[in-house]
């Protein structure tokens, strides 16, 4: 598996792969435009990354600072002091017959890899309760914790309608190896 950050250069390559499999992934509801993930990906703090197997988009995260998000029911009502030391991660997707192969792990471990080196404090999102619930265990499993339960967040008959706003902590990395001990 190869795994490489996704940047206004590449995304007209990997734009149709991405729609694709968002579009097999999430209910309508869920979605983001094509506009709106182009912002994401071409915002100059992007954290956002590809997953390629055997030539084929496996998957793909998309993570922007939180301030870009700030229409975003979590995010919008997130009491963060400083928005842009928070990674949001807008969307994890791994393509079907990728799932179940570690791609989406490798995506979000290498994900909080970067937002560590950049300097980002903590790492938040959302997994819709019921309908994401492989996301959500994933997500735990990296340190997640629910911030924020939302009701009623998304515009269709499916249930439950709740939304899990998790975040997760970083650790700062320490760049001076003279500290003392």
């Amino acid at each position: 598996m190869l795994i490489k950050a996704l940047n206004p250069e590449n995304w007209p390559f990997f734009k149709a792969d991405i729609l694709a499999i968002e579009s097999s992934t999430y209910e309508p509801s869920r979605r983001d435009s094509p506009d709106f993930l182009e912002k994401i990906v071409t915002h100059p703090k992007s954290l956002s990354l590809i997953a390629r197997i055997n030539n084929e988009t496996a998957g793909f995260c998309l993570g922007a600072p939180l301030d870009l998000f700030s229409h975003v029911r979590g995010p919008r009502e997130d009491t963060e002091p400083l928005p842009s030391r928070v990674l949001y991660s807008a969307d994890t997707c791994v393509c079907s017959q990728f799932r179940r192969q570690g791609v989406g792990r490798a995506l979000k471990q290498q994900q909080i890899q970067l937002a560590q080196q950049a300097g980002f404090q903590a790492i938040t999102g959302r997994n819709r309760a019921g309908l994401a619930q492989d996301m959500w265990r994933l997500n735990r499993s990296l340190g997640a914790r629910a911030f924020h339960i939302i009701e009623n967040d998304y515009n269709d008959d499916l249930t439950p309608n709740l939304c899990i706003y998790y975040r997760i902590n970083l650790t700062p990395l320490n760049h001076d190896s003279t500290a003392s001990h």
